[in-house]
């Protein structure tokens, strides 16, 4: 314990243990490994010495970055802080890791030291209150108020549960008219951005569609539009690998509204003249600079997803930028923490969406397969129903939108040229012609209904329809 910290001990921070603070520290410079999941649990503010927050500060920022944490890398973020100083400076970062025992105490250190953070924090806000109640001069009305601010902190501690005064939560929505909370737009598809609004913090939108509809393309133009307009965005693959989105994320940024380079070519590596090449590689420097980040993997729990989110978001508030939207492509090939049925597997993965949402201060955009039935009815446009083991989905969701592109269904059903039937199909293939409608079957609190854009096949691309 630092000399400054021990002599600005309050009560609650006698509840606290220094030395399990030092043997995480300790663990976590030998074994980096263990970082991310222990920044899951701890936040700086649970070291209950300044200082070792600062160092843990430290080897979360370094790790966020994909750097080897040790005491010669920390240097340059800790040379020279008093409270280091006191403890024998950089010699004490060296001291915390020849300890081989904090790797096997890690877990139960950690559990403590998150156990007396919630503790302190406890204590802090019941004194706060007892001393309010201790000035005579204090309007009851005051005291009353501070006492339940008390307990509804105490409420908050732990189990993810809000219990405050509708009051307090008047409170919390008056302020927020003074923040800058835009939510999240991609400024590529007008009609979508207006008809479901910005994607706000804590919203699930669910983007439903059998193959072929054009959900990734979607997803794709989405989350470049939002990454383009500054929002930090993560995009999880499952399906596809994170080569064929790129590919795919290059046809799109390259497409005009007129021309551009088919995904095709792009793929293939075989571009019509060497200008092609020159702007494919120019459109590779320009999304180096995009907030956006990819992960790809062919199978996922919900579990693993929440920490991959919470680790990408320290990585994007160590470069200075903030985490808003996670792209989800697709919901069924999340799985559960744990053995279900099918539909509970399901209803488990929208409720974690929904939480990683709320957790995480974001917005989450995940796509869904569609059953079978909709290739059964004649008009083959999407309901609610077509959701597969979807009453979860539908619960969760702040937004559902069917993708429908009835050019697909022409297409696969156009009959042979010497058909008497062939100029009628052709006709209505012409007026559907790289349209898309998006199909708003749900909206919290807001309007439903079905707006149409353009979707170019070749350029793996949504965009607004040409006016």
């Amino acid at each position: 314990m630092s000399a400054a910290f021990a002599a600005a001990a309050t009560p609650s921070m006698l509840v606290a243990n220094i030395e399990s603070e030092a043997a995480i520290l300790g663990a976590l410079l030998i074994d980096n490994r263990a970082i991310d999941d222990v920044a899951d649990k701890l936040k700086v503010e649970d070291f209950a010495e300044p200082l070792h927050g600062r160092i843990f500060a430290a080897i979360v920022r370094e790790a966020s970055f994909g750097r080897t944490v040790n005491p010669v890398t920390l240097r340059p973020y800790l040379n020279g802080d008093p409270a280091l100083e006191e403890v024998g400076g950089l010699g004490y970062l060296a001291k915390l890791s020849a300890s081989t025992a904090a790797v096997l105490m890690l877990q139960t250190c950690v559990d403590q030291v998150a156990a007396m953070a919630k503790r302190r924090r406890m204590i802090d806000a019941l004194a706060a209150a007892s001393t309010l109640a201790r000035d005579l001069e204090a309007p009851d009305a005051e005291v009353i108020e501070a006492a339940d601010a008390a307990v509804s902190c105490l409420a908050q501690i732990g189990d993810g549960v809000i219990q405050i005064t509708a009051g307090a939560a008047m409170d919390e929505m008056l302020k927020s008219y003074d923040r800058d909370e835009p939510g999240v737009t991609c400024g590529r598809i007008s009609k979508l951005d207006a008809a479901l609004g910005p994607i706000r913090r804590h919203h699930l939108i669910i983007a439903g569609g059998r193959p072929g509809m054009g959900k990734t393309s979607l997803a794709i133009s989405y989350s470049l539009g939002a990454a383009l307009n500054g929002h930090g965005v993560l995009f999880v693959t499952l399906e596809m690998s994170r080569t064929e989105l790129m590919q795919r994320a290059t046809a799109d940024l390259l497409f005009d509204g007129r021309d551009g380079v088919p995904y095709e070519h792009i793929r293939d590596g075989r571009f019509r003249h060497t200008f092609d090449r020159q702007r494919v590689y120019r459109v590779a420097r320009d999304i180096a600079q995009l907030p956006l980040h990819l992960v790809d993997a062919s199978s996922m729990t919900i579990g693993r997803l929440r920490s991959i989110v919470r680790r990408t978001a320290r990585r994007m508030h160590a470069a200075g930028q903030a985490l808003e939207l996670v792209c989800i492509d697709y919901l069924q090939l999340l799985r559960p923490d744990f053995r279900c049925s099918p539909y509970e597997a399901v209803s488990e993965v929208s409720r974690g969406l929904k939480s990683i949402a709320k957790e995480n201060d974001l917005g989450v955009f995940a796509l869904a397969q569609l059953s079978r039935e909709v290739e059964k009815r004649e008009n083959k446009r999407p309901l609610l129903s077509d959701l597969r083991d979807s009453g979860q989905i539908e619960q969760d969701a702040d937004a559902i939108v069917f993708l429908f592109r009835q050019e697909y269904y022409l297409r696969a059903g156009m009959p042979d040229k010497s058909s008497a039937a062939y100029p009628t199909v052709q006709a209505a293939l012409d007026h559907v012609r790289d349209e898309i409608e998006l199909i708003i079957a749900k909206r919290r609190n807001g309007c439903t209904g079905t707006i149409k854009a353009r979707f170019s096949g070749a350029f793996q691309s949504v965009r607004d329809l040409p006016q």
